[in-house]
């Protein structure tokens, strides 16, 4: 195998598939990269048996070849390369760069000791707008669950039947729902468990200038095209819970806060706040919200108040104020909407002024004597 290109374009290609090597493995060869050359095109692979990503650049190619090359150690030599043009050529999976007045030279191992990666028909291929599945991504991923012993609950439930498509992620104390139209998938396939680092490589690697999203629904695998890469990854077995019915209908009292205000006003309050629990207490009265926290190990306590629109009876009820902060990150609009009904029951969070393609449910913290 042998090819030139600049550095710059083999450091980008690096970047994309390195998301993929594992920083730990029990299988030596899932800390290399697939390298292969053929035609005009160079591709480079990776994968943890999970995720895979591959990504295809047109160069100059003078002899075809491919092989198995340590990730870690080629990706540390070519980005402390200056911008420059580099020949690279393997022989009996021995690796040589040749550039200007350098020469490094790094073994490999064959590229049939490397996992097969995920076949998948390209002609199946669905494209769909990008910017529409990295915003249902932003929206949803924070809300996925840590907890191994409930897998289904380790990734983002995607919906892709309907009317809508929606992405659903929960961790049993907050969910996240995000829709937008769905004129593309609509009755090609059913509900899917993504991983959400997948999902979070998309963002990643569909970058602005990336219109349209391929996506490739298999049997157990999902693929998906963002321009010269492509990432396979496994679906997650369910069911995933219903979580319709954990949503209240009849939350009556609403609170409505400008968004900012409250952001800014949170964050300060919560620096002193429980470093466990991240408790901020919401004592919510006629147009007036009030945060409080307090920290027992610093002595510390925080007070403030701040306006909103609120007319019903009066409640105190305590959140984490980490799940408020992220669900704030993510929404439109210049108000808040807390839709309630008790200092025990979930919050429904919305904008304020349209809530109807994004929803976040919180549950209260229990609030200390």
């Amino acid at each position: 195998m042998k090819f030139s290109l600049t550095t710059d374009k083999i450091q980008s290609a690096l970047s994309a598939v390195m998301s993929a090597v594992p920083t730990k493995s029990t299988l030596p060869i899932l800390g290399n990269i697939l390298m292969e050359a053929d035609g005009k095109f160079l591709k480079l692979s990776a994968t943890d048996l999970e995720i895979s990503i591959t990504t295809s650049l047109e160069t100059k190619i003078t002899k075809k070849g491919s092989v198995a090359i340590p990730a870690k150690t080629f990706a540390d030599i070519i980005n402390a390369l200056p911008q420059t043009e580099i020949e690279i050529e393997s022989t009996n999976n021995r690796i040589e760069m040749r550039f200007g007045t350098g020469d490094y030279k790094i073994s490999g191992m064959s590229a049939d000791e490397f996992p097969k990666l995920p076949e998948f028909d390209s002609k199946k291929e669905i494209r769909i707008p990008a910017n529409v599945v990295r915003s249902l991504i932003a929206k949803t991923a924070f809300s996925v669950s840590n907890d191994e012993t409930r897998p289904a609950l380790n990734g983002i439930l995607w919906q892709t039947n309907g009317e809508r498509m929606r992405m659903v992620a929960t961790d049993g104390h907050r969910l996240s729902r995000a829709e937008a139209d769905n004129t593309v998938l609509q009755g090609l396939h059913g509900d899917v468990i993504v991983p959400p680092r997948a999902f979070n490589l998309i963002s990643k690697l569909a970058s602005e200038s990336v219109s349209e999203v391929g996506v490739v629904f298999g049997d157990s695998t999902l693929v998906f095209i963002c321009g010269n890469n492509t990432i396979s990854t496994r679906i997650i077995e369910g069911p995933y819970p219903n979580t319709e019915q954990v949503i209240p209908k009849n939350n009556d009292k609403n609170l409505i806060v400008p968004k900012t205000l409250l952001n800014e006003t949170l964050r300060r309050v919560s620096i002193l706040s429980n470093s466990l629990t991240r408790q901020v207490k919401f004592s919510i009265s006629k147009n007036t919200l009030e945060l409080s926290a307090t920290n027992v190990d610093l002595g510390g306590e925080a007070i403030e108040k701040i306006p909103c629109q609120y007319d019903s009876d009066d409640l105190e009820i305590g959140y984490n104020a980490q799940y408020i902060l992220d669900i704030l990150k993510q929404l439109e609009g210049d108000e808040v909407r807390f839709a309630l009904s008790s200092s025990t029951a979930a919050a429904v969070v919305t904008a304020a002024d349209d809530g109807a393609d994004y929803l976040c449910l919180v549950m209260p913290l229990r609030l200390a004597d």
